[in-house]
């Protein structure tokens, strides 16, 4: 049986009275700098990245993935199995506390859950969590979820900051707005994490305290005491006050900003993975009108001509990876030996002669962001004699124009939502949905045949044909995934994953 809420969950909710944590190793406080306003801690309701680095913090979910390996280890699950195609089987965990005191067990996971996947909580990025058509208790320790059709990425999903858990007693009775209908937004921050939320205030900041009765599991015991995220929006006084020590980790900032940091005391500066990739969407099919780049040889001849090298090393930043196929290299399912479009400008002007524009030819390149990268290769297809304008827009204008089919080439990116699997980015961009620009049948069948396939090997060999054609077609044009750049103070030990979450509770001072 459930014990009841403890009167202390009241302390754990949202609230602005807290002061402001101060800096440092000597205080066994870690400030880390965001530049979003934050209105929500709760990644369900407010689709931001630090929000959902957060939740790892004071959420837990039942498989964790650990992220210098990238195995799928026990987290609130001790154990799991495969009932059939469709049915996954968990034991709980036992002896794990929330942070109000009351013991977890298989209601929390049915509530919580249930709750995430019902259209009536209005989670955002539903997709995260509607993979998921049921969730059932078997006995106190167990539970089982169920999916409409087989779907090998479960544990990838289930490992996301967006399947965390909350007591049951929370999601059953949510505050209720002025209607009298549930809000859950405003539902307190109560988990089962490393961390328990001490204050949040909307738009500004928050703080999280060491959980002192942390279960022993794969994330450890934290060894930092206070996390306070501090909002400055600002990147120049974030950089000011990492440089007087007010702040002691800050993110966000541009490259050149990062390097003017290199070298000076009392601050490390680490160019970490970064799972986001660049690509050009190309215009294959004509939806846009009688373009050039409908001939396969016009877009042979743009992929030969960029030098993805040379701007990912002088540009992107020292961990950003060339790509040949579109998707990040740890991701499950993804191939990057595909036939690559090697550098090779003789051979673009050979291509661009044979599709009948010796002469050159024009083509408008639509964008929302890395202006300056796009301006590497503007320059790169000026050399082959393609002139091209750049059209930059916000990216709500960018996808309404692909969605109208109104764009020639795109030059756009995705961050996988942090998915460790081909499916979160090739299964979302290439199905012939109003912004795939290649339109290609062969390609979806191939895609949901393989985000189907529990058979590992069988998936993995089939995401690949996928690739080969995307790649023969040169409709999809990967370029290079980026590197993310950090500063922090000298005496912290930070470890930086490729999905871009910083996970605190791995951090410690030196």
């Amino acid at each position: 049986m459930k014990k009841p809420l403890l009167a202390t969950a009241a302390a754990l909710a949202l609230c602005s009275a807290s002061a402001p944590a101060l800096a440092g190793k000597a205080d066994d406080s870690l400030v880390w700098v965001t530049n979003i306003e934050a209105n929500v801690p709760l990644v369900w309701w407010e689709n931001l990245v630090d929000i959902a680095a957060m939740q790892h913090h004071y959420f837990d979910t039942l498989v964790y993935r650990d992220p210098k390996t990238m195995e799928y280890l026990p987290l609130l699950a001790s154990e799991w199995s495969r009932v059939d195609d469709l049915t996954l089987e968990f034991k709980l965990r036992p002896g794990v506390t929330f942070h109000d005191g009351s013991a977890f067990d298989a209601d929390d996971v049915v509530s919580s859950y249930t709750h995430l996947i019902d259209p009536k909580t209005g989670v955002m990025n539903a997709s995260l969590v509607k993979w998921m058509s049921g969730v059932e208790k078997v006995d106190d320790m167990t539970v089982r979820i169920t999916t409409a059709k087989p779907f090998p990425a479960a544990f990838e999903f289930l490992a996301s900051t967006r399947m965390g858990i909350m007591p049951s007693e929370v999601w059953d009775n949510p505050p209720k707005n002025a209607a009298g209908e549930p809000d859950y937004a405003n539902m307190p921050v109560i988990g089962t994490g490393p961390y328990k939320m001490v204050s949040f205030q909307p738009g500004g900041d928050m703080i999280l305290e060491r959980n002192e009765d942390y279960f022993d599991g794969p994330k450890g015991h934290p060894a930092i005491k206070t996390l306070h995220m501090k909002t400055i929006l600002d990147p120049e006084t974030a950089v000011a006050e990492l440089m007087v020590g007010s702040v002691d980790w800050v993110t966000g900032l541009t490259q050149d900003a990062v390097d003017n940091l290199r070298g000076l005391p009392g601050v490390t500066v680490l160019d970490g993975p970064d799972m986001r990739i660049s690509y050009l969407m190309l215009d294959a099919t004509g939806r846009s009108g009688d373009t050039p780049v409908k001939d396969l040889k016009v877009r042979q001849a743009i992929a030969h001509a960029i030098d993805k090298k040379s701007i990912a090393e002088n540009l992107v930043g020292p961990a950003a990876n060339v790509l040949n196929a579109g998707c990040y290299p740890t991701q499950v399912g993804c191939s990057q030996d595909v036939e690559p479009y090697s550098y090779d400008p003789a051979e673009s002007k050979k291509l661009l002669e044979e599709a009948g524009y010796g002469e050159g030819l024009k083509v408008t390149v639509d964008a929302y962001r890395d202006r300056y990268l796009l301006e590497a290769i503007i320059g790169n297809l000026r050399e082959v004699g393609i002139d091209a304008d750049i059209n930059m827009l916000q990216w709500t204008g960018l996808r309404s124009k692909m969605n109208d089919s109104k764009v020639e080439i795109a030059q756009t990116g995705w961050a996988s939502s942090g998915l460790n699997d081909i499916s979160g980015i090739a299964s979302v961009l290439l199905k012939m949905t109003p912004d795939d620009y290649c339109q290609n049948q062969q390609v979806k069948d191939l895609l949901d045949k393989a985000d189907t396939t529990i058979d590992a090997e069988l998936r993995d060999a089939t995401y690949k044909q996928a690739l080969d054609i995307v790649a023969a077609e040169a409709c999809w044009i990967p370029l290079y995934s980026h590197s993310k750049p950090y500063a922090y103070a000298e005496d912290l030990d930070f470890f930086a994953t490729a999905d871009g979450f910083p996970l605190f509770f791995l951090s410690s001072w030196k």
